[in-house]
Order: structure tokens, then sequence, then C-alpha cells
């Protein structure tokens, strides 16, 4: 953790101290219920049980979620959200309860001016570094966030996707269209380039599972993923398929819901993935498993960890053998034949 989150964290806590001074939660159900999450499509994934306990105890209340653009298009058939934000201009009113999952110095602002009861991340990433006290996984994090908001202690909840029946007929079309039977799906990319898989491993691993457990591979992922997952084909002497803008987030959960495994490097169609209950093996490079491993049971991820671990994830002091690199392919085979029995 850096000097300016840390510092931002601190801020987030006194802040969190200033409005809720003398304040318990509502001896009424609120009525409006504000989410903010603006960062990346894992986080996402990660937060997803917060809506569902939000309705499950508060039914009548309107659940608002703040997020990026990209990400507002995992939400669109959730039961549970209400309301979507991707601008400022369009929180509009008061909130009774406000749950800033990931705060920046406009988030704070906006606390100020809403003086909302309000529970936050920073302020438990704050006091678990100054109590030295171990964070958990990222969803369990999120829950007891907002656990003081509940009228009762949280029962655990998984991570869910629902794609619309368009979605879940454009996976399946695509399928049919290549006639494509038992199906695994790789993701061979990531944001940070540390975080990358090499592609000739995939290439060693597609060969394995489609010769040993005659299963199809299916490439996923963004428009930046092409070109290496082309390298990847290119190397192998079997026919396999790409995903790459075949469809929107929620028309690939629909496609991993149909997969025997999920394999990939940690990322959000990692976590995507797993919210659709699909086993799936995760290969972690400098990040942290013990906070953003595929969550669920049975999921398994490896993870090579050196002395130089936690790392700024940009800069490597073993560039010619980066510790995602030190993932064997015979490693993963073991994990995939755990999975798949």
């Amino acid at each position: 953790m850096f000097a300016p989150e840390r510092f931002l964290f601190f801020c987030s806590w006194l802040v969190g101290l200033l409005v809720n001074f003398g304040r318990r939660p509502l001896r009424r159900a609120p009525k409006r219920i504000l989410v903010i999450r603006r960062d990346e499509l894992g986080d996402m994934v990660t937060t997803l049980p917060v809506f569902e306990l939000f309705k499950k105890h508060y039914p009548q209340a309107e659940i608002t979620v703040f997020c990026k653009p990209q990400m507002a298009s995992l939400l669109h058939h959730h039961p549970a959200v209400d309301v979507i934000a991707i601008e400022w201009k369009q929180l509009k009113g008061k909130y009774d309860y406000v749950a800033d999952l990931r705060g920046d110095w406009k988030t704070l602002r906006f606390a100020l001016r809403q003086w909302a009861h309000r529970v936050d991340r920073g302020s438990h990433r704050f006091l678990n570094r100054f109590f030295k006290r171990p964070q958990g996984h990222e969803v369990d994090l999120n829950v007891r966030i907002i656990a003081p908001l509940l009228p009762e202690a949280p029962a655990k909840v998984m991570p869910r996707l629902y794609p619309s029946k368009r979605q879940e007929q454009q996976a399946a079309l695509f399928l049919q269209r290549n006639d494509i039977g038992p199906f695994v799906v790789f993701h061979t990319g990531a944001r940070k380039l540390l975080r990358r898989w090499a592609l000739q491993k995939w290439a060693e691993l597609a060969v394995y599972l489609y010769q040993r457990h005659e299963l199809q591979i299916v490439f996923v992922g963004g428009d930046e993923d092409a070109a290496d997952v082309e390298k990847i084909r290119k190397r192998l002497p079997f026919e396999t398929f790409s995903f790459i803008g075949q469809g929107d987030l929620l028309s690939y959960a629909a496609l991993a819901g149909k997969a025997r495994l999920m394999v990939g490097n940690e990322s959000g169609p990692m976590h995507i993935a797993a919210a659709m209950g699909v086993p799936v093996l995760a290969l972690f490079g400098p990040g942290q498993p013990e906070v953003f491993a595929p969550y669920g049971e049975g999921n398994r991820f490896l993870h090579v960890k050196l002395s130089c671990h936690p790392c700024d994830q940009i800069h490597c002091v073993h560039p010619q053998n980066p510790c995602i690199n030190r993932i064997e392919v015979q490693d993963v085979l073991r994990e995939v034949a755990t999975l798949l029995a």
C-alpha cells in the first residue's frame, strides 16, 4: 500500500467518524441506498452479494449502484439493482445509506454533502493496516463493510450474475454454429503484463486438454487480447474457437456457464466464470490470491510467491523469469485433473 493510498484511507476513516457521529442505523427501513463501486470488472463481481443482501433485508428500498460505464453492463438484469448511475449528475436527492466500496477524493466530498449514514472500504483498509489484521477475501470484506447497516448478521451469499434470455441464446448459438461439444474457456489476457502467463504454455495446455480430455478450446477476452489469442491458435494443430467480439460481458457469462472448466489469469473474466458456478483455475503472478482468488468452494489457484512479493505489479526484479511464468504446465494439469474429476 503506497503513501497516497494510505492517506486516502485515513481520510475516509475520518469522514466516516464525522458523518456517523452519534448516529445509528435507521429504526425504520431505508428508502434509498447508494452503493459506490467505481473500479474494475473483478471488483464489481466481488460486490454482487452486497446488492443481494441489501434487497433481501430492505425489499422496498431503491438500490442505486454508481459505477463505471463498462461495469454497468453486468448489472442490467440484476434483480437487486434498481438504478445504475455512471455520472455524478445522476446521483440526485438524499440517500439514507451510502456504502462507499471504492472511495476517492470525490466520494469523500460527496459524503460530506450527503451526510447520510456511511460505511466504507477505506476505513477497513486503514484499520486493518493499523492493527495488522489480514484483509481476507474481497467478497467477505465487502459483506463485512455493509454489515452495520443490516438488521441482522448477514448470511453467506455467493456472487451471481443474471444473463438475459437473449444473451443465453447468443451463447448457445455460438456453440451450435461452431459445433462445439464439451469445452474449456481460456482467458489469456490481463490488464497488467506481469499477470499474463506465457503464450507457449497456453498452447501446451490446450494440446493436453484437447488430446487427453477431449475438450475443445474457446478463447475469450477483449479486443486487446485478440492478437495474442491468434498467436496461440497458430501454434495448435487443431481447430479452436474465439468468442472475442461475439458479445457483451453477460453474453460471455452465459457462455462460461456452459463450460466444463475455465482457466484464466487473474482478471475479471475469471471472477465472472466463478459467479456462473463454473469450476475455475486462476493463475496468479504478482497478485494476492488470498484476496482475489475465484470465490466459491472447489475453485483453485496457482501462485509462486517470491521474496519480492508483493510488488507494484509494473516493475519486475526478475524480468526474464517473472513469477507468473514460474507456474509450470504440469502444475496446471494437476489442478485441472482435480477440477474435472
